[in-house]
């Protein structure tokens, strides 16, 4: 069943940006080398990315099995979709009518270990 995993913002600084989650929120940080600045709050998380990176956008955990579904019905319907490796995860990036972009992520072990 697919569940929201985390929203991602670009920003001129994640870590202050991150920090500010941090001290309001009560959001536990991770900072791994190579991704962006999570800052999680209960199972979901904020995910800040220095500027050019992604771009924003909602990310929906998905399972191993429900992602190639959700990729033919992209395909089916005509809307593309790019596929990028985060090395913990497999995202598959889309956006709907309005423009917005989302993210259906598949983790390798099932969850992100950082949490």
């Amino acid at each position: 069943m697919p569940r929201l995993d985390h929203a991602a913002f670009e920003t001129d600084d994640p870590d202050s940006t991150a920090a500010f989650y941090e001290q309001i929120l009560g959001a536990r940080l991770v900072k791994t080398e190579g991704h962006p600045v999570m800052a999680y709050v209960g199972n979901t998380g904020f995910a800040f990315h220095g500027r050019g990176g992604p771009g924003d956008h909602v990310a929906v955990r998905v399972s191993v099995e429900e992602c190639p579904a959700i990729k033919d019905r992209l395909e089916q319907a005509g809307i593309e979709n790019d596929e990028r490796d985060h090395e913990i995860a497999v995202g598959l990036f889309f956006r709907d009518p309005e423009g917005r972009l989302l993210e259906a992520i598949t983790y390798a072990s099932g969850d992100d270990s950082r949490r």
